[in-house]
């Protein structure tokens, strides 16, 4: 694994925008540029097959301990709330289909190391999916790169063969889609909602404040009272359980696609249940829910978080944001592999895509610290033959 340095392509802020990627430059929220335009990590194909490889493996072990962690009554340990216990077995039980997953991962060019599962709502999607599609293919022809120049990514062909089978095997016909009225949320449910209607679904939208709920309907209902019957919200179960009207979670018709059963493996302490189900696993770090069970060099964890917000890292205070009251998970502490840019360490995390329950391609975000969080930037990768 190498970073290779690059000039900006001519108007590729332009060629961003005609593929709906807007949120490439720094923001208040986001203080630095989010799109790598400068830069790329380049893998050879025997790295690409031990990376596959392992994450294949990974999802299987993702996939089983979920199932063991609802079978077993291990829910509550979770964070998840008594009262979606039943829901989510039931949801696991219909074998309620899923779209997708990420998997983040630490490599050094040899170890694939789990850090983390992001299960029910994955973001950085279309940068993985086109936008670094479209980076290969312009420098390709501006001769930066050669001809036989690849990339691991078939997350575009792999989602919609899964959206296809949704619509042909599990008997969804229309799907209703919601965000938060977020730029990167919308143009993320926007582009899952173009590969379901080209697999032949029909399709709605409605941001997630205009879904509604009535004692007088068995689902959800969209902004004209018109019940819901499956429905990809990119809206954090975490966040609809703390709701008024949370209750609806546990009782709806409505069909969740990420499916509820995802609240077990979108939590952080499933870590902990895979390290006591495969102790010594080659890509599995030990983690546990009990404090201080490892020992001091952990790393700690919210059950569940987003953004790097509330990690502490051995011997460093504990980030901010918005879950700090939440139980943790503790986690052996890993080296990420370190490259140095003009201004400063960059610290790369491989996001591994997941469509069903089959790997197809990967994108990178490179942290300027040790957590992964809202200065990351996203980088395009290549694949090159040894010696290229």
């Amino acid at each position: 694994m190498r970073r290779l340095t690059f000039a900006p392509r001519p108007g590729w802020e332009e060629r961003l925008r005609a593929v709906g990627f807007t949120w490439y430059a720094p923001t208040p929220e986001h203080p630095v540029p989010y799109w790598g335009e400068d830069a790329a990590y380049a893998f050879t194909p025997a790295e690409i097959e031990r990376v596959a490889a392992a994450s294949q493996e990974l999802t299987r072990l993702v996939l089983d301990a979920t199932g063991h962690a609802i079978e077993t009554g291990r829910l509550a340990e979770l964070g998840i709330p008594a009262f979606l216990h039943a829901a989510v077995r039931a949801s696991w039980e219909r074998d309620d289909p899923t779209v997708y997953m990420r998997l983040d991962v630490a490599y050094d060019g040899q170890d694939v190391k789990l850090l983390e599962v992001n299960a029910q709502t994955p973001t950085s999607l279309i940068e993985a999916a086109v936008a670094q599609w479209q980076w290969l293919e312009d420098r390709r022809a501006a001769g930066e790169l050669p001809g036989t120049a690849d990339q691991w990514n078939s997350v575009h062909e792999a989602l919609g063969a899964q959206w296809a089978h949704l619509i042909r095997a599990r008997g969804v016909g229309h799907v209703h889609f919601s965000a938060a009225d977020v730029d990167e949320d919308i143009a993320t449910v926007t582009y899952l909602r173009d590969l379901a209607e080209q697999a032949g679904a029909s399709s709605s939208y409605s941001s997630v404040a205009q879904i509604g709920t009535s004692p007088e309907s068995d689902t959800l209902l969209d902004t004209l009272t018109l019940p819901i019957r499956h429905l990809l919200w990119l809206w954090p179960f975490e966040f609809a359980w703390e709701s008024p009207d949370a209750a609806f979670l546990a009782t709806t018709h409505t069909r969740f696609i990420e499916p509820l059963w995802k609240t077990v493996t979108g939590s952080k302490g499933l870590l902990a249940l895979l390290h006591e189900r495969h102790p010594g696993h080659p890509h599995l770090l030990p983690a546990t829910l009990t404090p201080g069970a490892l020992g001091p060099a952990v790393v700690r964890k919210p059950l569940y978080s987003r953004e790097g917000q509330n990690v502490q890292l051995p011997g460093e205070p504990t980030t901010p944001g918005d879950y700090a009251d939440l139980p943790v998970v503790e986690q052996a502490y890993t080296d990420l592999s370190t490259f140095h840019a003009p201004d400063g360490p960059r610290y790369p995390v491989l996001g591994i895509w997941i469509a069903g329950d089959e790997v197809c391609g990967m994108g990178i975000r490179e942290g300027r610290g040790r957590v992964t969080d809202n200065r990351a930037t996203f980088v395009p990768h290549v694949i090159l033959p040894e010696g290229v």
